[in-house]
């Protein structure tokens, strides 16, 4: 059946992020910058944050002081990710390139988040291996190595590290664990636990509460209870208005409802990613109006991903082709590229629909045969006809 783009708005949302600001990321070139370099024109007329451009001063100044270029490097990744730039977070592993050759785990560890945003995930998975055999108790390094494996769609080894958290954080352990659960058929169990868990004073560190409360609105998401989600969501971006993942999560949710004003103005503050971009325009057509400016920059972005061979930002690229620019077949393409890294459930239904769009089902094997292997149990999650009738014991 032909595609509405209104019932295929998706949570796109970024890389799953277990608890503390991790990244995803395929190899990129080095990239030599200054503090005064302007490495991508997003829209916003922007440049770099005082606080970034004094941290690359002070490193170039003493490129072999670790404190200096591990606190640039933070900062730099941190920018690229708000952004939506892969080429600032490039340029952070040639910052950390010495000490990562020198074995020094804090470098390792900030060499792996820029690795993941890469979606060299290989890359990243070996540096984190390199800091937990220095510090087998190192817990952001088991919940960044966690946070891969379940991007990946490789529960069992995410839970053999959620374990090895527990017994270090118990708070934290659980909500890894509930993390790489939410798309199977313990997420309900998982949802009702988290709400006992919240209901206990003193039962989980405050700091956790938003994480908590995220998993709650995204379970409450693929479980289809919108109107949880919405107020799961809310309370997150009330403590933190710019926590970028629940915004995208709760635009796609007011853009499947045609609440198009409301998503304007929950991502006008916010920083002109693809991704923020992409929805921005469809809650633009969805009010009657056009949005060429926007989604010139976004076939912009996408054709110079094309051509220089990157992959960290697919799943957008996928989304854009299939959503704005009326291309099923690049999008499909895309959406396979994505799909060779990130296993997650935004990532398996822009497959499947991509493939539905391109008129080849055929091409949604791959997600159908992993759902059956995984367990996978998604209620929210909408087959098409004619994927569904490939018959491989997923339930249309």
């Amino acid at each position: 059946m032909p595609l509405q783009r209104a019932q295929i708005v998706m949570g796109l949302a970024a890389v799953a992020v277990l608890g503390a600001a991790v990244l995803s990321g395929g190899p990129q070139a080095r990239v030599a910058l200054t503090p005064d370099t302007v490495v991508a024109d997003l829209g916003s007329g922007q440049a770099y944050p005082d606080a970034l451009r004094r941290a690359m001063q002070a490193q170039r100044a003493a490129p072999g002081d670790l404190a200096l270029a591990t606190d640039a490097a933070r900062q730099m990744i941190a920018e690229g990710r708000a952004r939506g730039d892969s080429r600032l977070v490039g340029a952070a592993l040639s910052i950390l390139h010495p000490f990562v050759d020198d074995n020094v785990p804090a470098a390792q560890f900030l060499a792996a988040t820029a690795r993941q945003y890469q979606h060299d995930f290989p890359g990243a998975l070996v540096l984190l291996d390199a800091v937990l055999t220095a510090d087998p108790r190192d817990v952001n390094a088991l919940l960044n190595r966690a946070t891969i494996r379940t991007v990946q769609g490789d529960y069992p080894t995410a839970l053999q590290d959620c374990a090895r958290i527990g017994a270090l954080r118990a708070d934290v352990g659980f909500l890894c664990q509930a993390t790489s659960l939410t798309l199977t058929t313990d997420a309900p169990a998982i949802a009702d636990r988290l709400t006992a868990i919240l209901a206990q004073p003193g039962a989980m560190d405050p700091a956790l509460t938003p994480w908590a409360t995220s998993l709650l609105g995204e379970i409450a998401l693929l479980q289809g209870d919108p109107a949880s989600a919405e107020t799961h969501l809310h309370a997150v971006l009330a403590d933190d208005p710019g926590a970028q993942r629940e915004q995208l999560m709760l635009a796609d949710l007011l853009l499947e409802q045609g609440r198009a004003a409301e998503v304007m103005t929950l991502l006008q503050q916010s920083p002109e990613t693809d991704g923020v971009l992409i929805r921005r325009v469809l809650a633009t057509r969805m009010q009657g109006n056009d949005a060429d400016d926007i989604v010139t920059v976004l076939a912009t972005r996408a054709q110079r991903s094309l051509d220089i061979g990157l992959t960290a930002h697919a799943r957008e690229e996928a989304m854009f082709y299939l959503l704005l620019a009326d291309d099923p077949a690049r999008a499909l393409e895309r959406a396979q590229v994505n799909w060779m890294h990130q296993h997650e459930y935004d990532d398996a239904r822009l497959l499947i629909l991509a493939a539905d769009a391109a008129g080849k089902p055929d091409a949604a094997l791959p997600v159908l045969e992993w759902m059956q292997a995984a367990g996978i149990d998604i209620p929210a999650l909408v087959i098409p006809a004619s994927v569904a009738a490939l018959q491989i014991g997923v339930k249309p």
